[in-house]
């Protein structure tokens, strides 16, 4: 590191856990599986926009639709999961449990951690 160029400290909550990743990708992954929308089941990716941009409506933020820049509908643009604090993503994956159980989600990952990421 150049100590003599300016540097800038941030001191900022600290991302997702690799717990909570996992977590994360197995529930998507058995939404996936076992859940239709709009007539079709849809891949992990597309499950990870959906149900997050439901969450972020829910907790109060808005995921923003721009005009697509090639002026052909319009395109969400929402806060990246990896870039989410420990405590969001838990709130995302409560929030995500619940969506599950009201779907009849059977869920293929135990809770080894009780709920603790």
């Amino acid at each position: 590191m150049d100590i003599t160029k300016p540097k800038k400290l941030a001191i900022t909550e600290v991302d997702r856990s690799g717990e909570q990743n996992k977590a994360l990708h197995a529930a998507l992954a058995d939404i996936a599986a076992q859940v239709e929308h709009a007539g079709k089941k849809w891949d992990v990716l597309i499950w990870k926009r959906l149900l997050t941009a439901a969450w972020l409506r829910e907790s109060g933020d808005q995921p923003q639709m721009i005009p697509a820049v090639d002026g052909h509908g319009f395109d969400v643009i929402y806060e990246r999961t990896s870039k989410l604090t420990v405590k969001q993503c838990a709130s995302l994956l409560e929030w995500i449990a619940a969506f599950g159980a009201e779907h009849q989600v059977r869920w293929s990952q135990k809770d080894l951690w009780e709920g603790r990421y």
